[in-house]
Order: C-alpha cells, then structure tokens, then sequence
C-alpha cells in the first residue's frame, strides 16, 4: 500500500466491501439461531421445572441468545432494508407507503416485515425490561419494578413471541423441498 493511499480517508463504498449478499445471509442465520434458542429456552422455562440448575441453564441461554439475536437483528435490518430500497424513514413513519396501496401495488410482504419488525422489537424491548431489575442487582444497585409490571410485561412478552413465530413463518419465502 502507497503513502498516498494510507492517507486518503475511505470511501463509503470502500467501508461496504464486506457487506454482500453472502454475509447478509449468515447475518440472518446468526439471528434465526439466536432467536431459535431463545425459543427453545422460553418454551422450557415455561414447563413447571421449579428452581432447579436446569431452569438456570435455560434462564441464562435465554437471556444470552435473545441478547445475540438483537445484536444481530439491528445490523441486519438496515441491511435488508437498505437491500430492498426501503427507505428507512419507513420504520419510523409505516404510513409513508400508504400512497402505494392506492396505486395497486402488491406491499403484502412488506406489511408483514414491518408486522415482523414491530414483533421483535416489542419482544426484545420486554425481555430487556423483564431482566433490567436482575441486572441491577448482579451490578449492586437493587431495584423493584412497581407491583404488577413484571406480570405485565411478561404477558406482552409472551403473546408477541407467539406473534413473532406466526409472522416468520408468513414472511419467510416458501421453497419446495424437491
């Protein structure tokens, strides 16, 4: 490399190279594994297990993968959308696309991505509230959500985690096995 070309500051482009279709896809996986942990972890701290070192195990997992699959759900979202020439203004404002429904357009799909966006959000969001007090006290500073608020949120939690998996199926594309 030539001093003139250590000197230049990288082009937008230049920082992009790594971002292909190929590793948009294992961006994806990562997060579908991710969140197939968290699924499988859920589903099992939902069976009346009691508080032994299996629930641990389960409650740890569930807690890293979910953490995992929000790490690898923001980067991946910009990029899929970003993919589709979605402007991501739309994530903010869904009704900006509003005008297209009435010109004919097809936007099934996009609907149930962003049916899909809002699913896993609301669920990361929930699951990071849920676990806020336990992380607090680990770090030494004890707090208690006001009475009620964890039941709450775990209702949420779980009613769009049932969502979520619905939505995914309709979302994915379908591919014969043949």
């Amino acid at each position: 490399m030539s001093a003139e070309t250590a000197s230049k500051p990288a082009s937008p482009e230049g920082l992009l190279v790594w971002r292909t279709r190929e590793s948009s896809r294992h961006l994806l996986m990562a997060m579908v594994y991710s969140l197939g942990i968290a699924t499988a972890s859920g589903i099992v701290l939902m069976l009346p297990l009691g508080n032994g070192h299996l629930t641990l195990v389960m409650l740890v997992a569930h807690l890293v993968s979910g953490a995992l699959a929000l790490l690898f759900f923001v980067p991946f979202l910009f990029i899929h959308l970003r993919d589709g020439k979605e402007p991501l203004l739309n994530l903010l404002m869904p009704w900006r696309m509003l005008h297209r429904l009435y010109r004919g357009e097809s936007l099934h799909h996009r609907i149930l991505g962003y049916l899909l966006t809002g699913c896993v959000l609301l669920v990361m969001g929930t699951g990071l509230a849920i676990a806020a007090p336990a992380v607090l006290y680990l770090s030494g500073q004890p707090t208690v959500m006001p009475f009620g608020t964890a039941a709450a949120l775990l209702r949420v939690h779980l009613t769009f985690s049932a969502l979520l998996v619905f939505f995914v199926a309709l979302h994915f594309p379908k591919r014969s096995l043949s």
